[in-house]
């Protein structure tokens, strides 16, 4: 496990780390580690630390953590401090994903606040809007309500069309699409690959 720091302070956790490197044509590509100038972090690129400069954005450092222990210390308190940094956005959505068991399961009637993470059928939803809860608004089926967060064994989920501003894809989120894997080179992305804002991975496994 990786913890990001920034300014001398930790932003997030991670298992996953996705390397990029800046194309020719200002594009972002994910790369192996040797090769990269930053790392792609909850939809945001960052700098890394002593390698070549990417113009316009922050700079990280990497220090590698013991994985078990991050996860025993941040579990504490039977998982509220894991569920807020996840809601925070301070750990990743597939090391989320991983302890989903660490989730409260949906229910109705509720009121849910907008960034609250909920597990329904054994899968995370991040809530989007504020609401109240009923039987038939169920986080699988009210995509304007619930987005369905990352799922950590598959790297490269399908794309399915963004239905508004909560469920776009950010900048290097990684899909499939007519057999075919993309990144996404541009925030709040709802283009289909292909048509503008992703960039083919020829060498994804």
């Amino acid at each position: 496990m990786f913890r990001i720091i920034k300014n001398g302070a930790s932003i997030g956790l991670t298992e996953n780390l996705n390397y990029i490197k800046q194309a020719e044509n200002g594009c972002y590509v994910l790369c192996p580690e040797p090769d990269a100038s930053g790392i792609v972090f909850g939809g945001t690129v960052y700098h890394l630390l002593g390698r070549t400069g990417l113009d316009g954005v922050e700079t990280v450092s990497l220090e590698e953590a013991d994985g078990g222990m991050e996860i025993i210390k941040a579990t504490e308190a039977g998982g509220i401090v894991f569920v807020t940094m996840a809601e925070a956005g301070n750990i990743d959505p597939e090391t989320a994903a991983e302890h989903a068991e660490l989730f409260a399961e949906w229910a109705y009637p509720i009121n849910y606040k907008t960034g609250q993470i909920r597990r329904y059928k054994g899968t995370l939803y991040k809530c989007v809007q504020n609401h109240t809860s009923q039987a038939d608004w169920t986080p699988d089926t009210a995509s304007s309500l619930w987005s369905k967060t990352s799922d950590p064994a598959e790297e490269w989920p399908e794309w399915s069309q963004p239905v508004g501003a909560h469920d776009a894809y950010p900048k290097g989120a990684k899909v499939s699409h007519n057999s075919k894997h993309w990144i996404s080179t541009a925030e709040n992305n709802v283009w289909e690959p292909g048509v503008y804002g992703w960039e083919e991975v020829t060498n994804a496994v």
